[in-house]
């Protein structure tokens, strides 16, 4: 993935959006709420995916209006600012601050609405004890002294949050039903997934994770999609007034059903897969049989050498500086790095250098030699290791494996050098 198309996709996003929210936000009363729940109504509102990158996981908000004020306002935990001096660096290293504002629920909806994103609402279920504490929690979050937190993609984001207010509410109830119950689901599957709709950024994402992100979700970590958390609320149960068990959504209204594609419905593999094996078969194109036609491909040989292991080898440089130097803990470990490795970048030079003269080094040899060596043992793991790399090894080892028999097919070891007349006669 390109992280400055993500990264300008975000400021662009956040800096048109920005005013427009505080100016939302000004008017908010500090204690919306003052007279208890009776008179309150509280739903769930999720946002279904955008167009940008970050917008592909869907959103959500909770919703809490008021019958005796008309107070209505939408709370949202994914709040952020790209205008923070510091906000790539907290981005990239795992400590990025997000925080939850309310904005007046219309406004916020015809917002997403205007995105032509899906807005489905939840109207649920809850006694008057439930919705004031649920409206206690949420305004004592909202306030400034309160309202940051620690950002995490996976266990800690705006729908965890809508996720876990919930379940205060509900005494633990969702946790206690969906806390142990498996699905077959796994962070990288859901990503890749939600992402498939931007190819670039499906195979960046598969690519950064490491195998963390492979161990099967419980369904209450799958709710860290706002789409699998409106689906599971639809399955919960609470009890009604007389003590019997009563659906927990009293009411769903699909408010606005978007002109997009709706979300894929399963994990289909890297929408950049198929170009592996072609790239493959480029690659072998220049390793030709015969001296003409060696020239002839020597020259597009050098430069795809020098180009693939340029760009593997920064890939592999990030995906190690995600290792070592994020909290991102799904980035830790990451056997991706054997398809796409740092030292590719050290066979950059010397691999298109060797083809042009068609004499390799022994260092460009041994260089060549341990990526392909490194890139098959990276598709061994993918049969027997922990971390699901079918994608990649798909995407990457073909284009190894065929510029590893151009380089070999348009090089030859360099001559050992002749023995001085000196070295001559002490040898006789």
């Amino acid at each position: 993935m390109s992280g400055r198309r993500v990264m300008a996709a975000l400021a662009l996003v956040v800096a048109a959006a920005a005013p427009a929210v505080r100016a939302q936000g000004a008017a908010i009363p500090r204690d919306p709420f003052p007279f208890g729940g009776a008179s309150l109504r509280v739903s769930v509102l999720t946002i279904g995916p955008g167009d940008a990158v970050f917008e592909r996981f869907g959103h959500n908000a909770l919703r809490i209006e008021d019958a005796l004020t008309g107070v209505d306002l939408a709370y949202n935990w994914g709040m952020f600012s790209f205008e923070d001096p510091q906000f790539l660096r907290r981005f990239l290293s795992g400590d990025t601050r997000y925080w939850v504002e309310a904005f007046p629920s219309t406004w916020l909806i015809e917002m997403y609405i205007a995105q032509d994103r899906a807005v489905t609402e939840q109207v649920l279920a809850l006694t008057a004890a439930q919705r004031s504490a649920i409206a206690q929690l949420v305004v004592e979050n909202a306030r400034p002294e309160h309202r940051f937190y620690r950002y995490d993609y996976f266990r800690d984001n705006c729908s965890t949050r809508v996720r876990d207010a919930l379940d205060r509410a509900l005494g633990g109830a969702l946790e206690r039903r969906y806390g142990t119950t498996t699905t077959p689901w796994s962070y990288r599957s859901e990503s890749v997934r939600l992402t498939a709709p931007d190819a670039l950024a499906q195979a960046g994402i598969d690519v950064a994770l490491g195998p963390r992100a492979d161990v099967p979700m419980t369904a209450w970590q799958a709710m860290f999609i706002p789409m699998r958390l409106r689906d599971y609320l639809r399955e919960v149960t609470v009890p009604g007034p007389d003590g019997a068990p009563i659906p927990l959504v009293a009411q769903e209204e699909e408010v606005f059903r978007p002109a997009r594609a709706p979300e894929p419905a399963e994990a289909r593999g890297l929408s950049l897969g198929a170009w592996g094996p072609l790239l493959g078969v480029w690659m072998l194109l220049l390793a030709p049989v015969g001296a003409a036609a060696r020239r002839r491909t020597r020259i597009p040989a050098a430069v795809m050498a020098a180009a693939w292991y340029g760009l593997t080898g920064v890939v592999g440089l990030l995906v190690l500086g995600m290792w070592i130097g994020s909290a991102h803990v799904f980035w830790y470990r990451n056997l991706n790095l054997l398809l796409a490795s740092p030292l590719a970048l050290a066979a950059s030079v010397p691999a298109a250098r060797a083809i042009l003269r068609g004499q390799a080094t022994p260092l460009a040899r041994r260089l060549v030699g341990a990526l392909v060596a490194m890139a098959l043992l990276g598709a061994l793991a993918a049969v027997v290791g922990p971390q699901h790399m079918s994608g990649t090894v798909l995407l990457l080892l073909p284009a190894h494996l065929g510029l590893a028999l151009a380089f070999w097919r348009h090089t030859r070891p360099l001559p050992a050098a002749p023995l001085s007349d000196a070295a001559s006669a002490a040898a006789a």
